[in-house]
């Protein structure tokens, strides 16, 4: 019986990914026989290399977070383990207060857990410590909550400003007051919902041995921008065929499986893999799929520079 034929829509890294899984590129043993369609003239998505000042530098994410296994097996299922590394020592540090000052001790996602560490650091002016070493109680929260909203209320709102809405916008691209906490930091939730004292939750959490051991993070020697280019080779390699330049202008459902319009060829899929934005899938799922679609075009995008 032949492999069936699955048409992945997207060449960021979760098409990557998917293509690598399906082909067998992961190491897995091939389970379909794969064509990758990519609407720009470049495979990655996201993650890209670049040039700075004549140094090689990563234009996109740096880092793979360690302690969830998926991207550091895909890294190593691809040829990279000997080019995994953790990033540099160098500690983060937020500009403020017209100085750079460091992070403080003691904290999870900029929520501070020590009063001590968070004086020593200068980031909250004397006000804004005072209030934080005041916290007060909140009712306990229900099913979720927006981070800012919750610090803010127990902490004060210079917490939030100083502290959570740099590491936190930083990594999501978003606003505080617009993060829930229960996406961003689950760990949090359960304290919040019993109403107890945040500053105690979270010094209790900073200080808990962390399970596992190693790095938090993981690089790659070249960047994380040589990622993708190893999962295209491994996927080529596999069989898979990656088509740059290639925008799929309609996608709809047969008896047999689907029917895809590319650039004026018709192909044929038993299934598909949409890994693309959600304005794009809302796009090739409006005649299929219109409830699908509807709600994927009302997800919000936050721009980040």
């Amino acid at each position: 019986m032949s492999q069936p034929h699955v048409v992945v829509i997207g060449g960021g890294i979760a098409g990557l990914a998917a293509a690598a899984f399906l082909s067998g590129a992961d190491g897995g043993g091939g389970r379909a026989a794969v064509t990758l369609l990519e609407a720009s003239e470049r495979l990655g998505g996201k993650l890209r290399g670049g040039e700075v000042g004549g140094v090689q530098v990563d234009l996109g994410a740096e880092s793979m977070l360690a302690r969830r296994p998926e991207a550091v097996a895909l890294a190593r299922s691809v040829g990279l383990a000997g080019a995994l590394q953790p990033p540099g020592t160098a500690k983060a540090a937020i500009w403020t207060r017209d100085a750079l000052r460091p992070l403080p001790g003691g904290q999870v996602m900029g929520v501070p857990g020590d009063l001590d560490a968070l004086a020593a650091s200068g980031v909250l002016t004397p006000e804004g410590l005072a209030r934080a070493g005041r916290e007060e109680s909140t009712p306990a929260v229900g099913d979720d909550i927006a981070i800012g909203a919750y610090v803010a209320a127990r902490l004060g709102r210079e917490v939030v400003d100083r502290l959570v809405e740099p590491l936190l916008g930083g990594v999501y691209a978003g606003h505080a007051d617009e993060i829930s906490l229960r996406a961003a930091v689950p760990q949090l939730l359960a304290l919040a919902r019993t109403g107890g004292p945040l500053l105690d939750g979270v010094h209790e959490l900073a200080t808990r041995p962390q399970s596992g051991g190693g790095p938090v993070f993981q690089g790659l020697e070249g960047g994380l921008g040589t990622l993708p280019v190893a999962v295209a080779a491994a996927c080529r390699a596999a069989g898979a065929d990656l088509r740059t330049g290639s925008p799929v202008d309609e996608l709809r459902r047969t008896p047999e499986g689907w029917r895809l319009v590319v650039g004026g060829e018709v192909l044929r899929a038993d299934a598909v893999v949409l890994a693309v934005p959600a304005p794009e899938a809302a796009r090739l799922l409006r005649a299929e799929a219109p409830g699908a679609a509807a709600e994927l075009a009302a997800v919000e995008y936050a721009g980040m520079a």
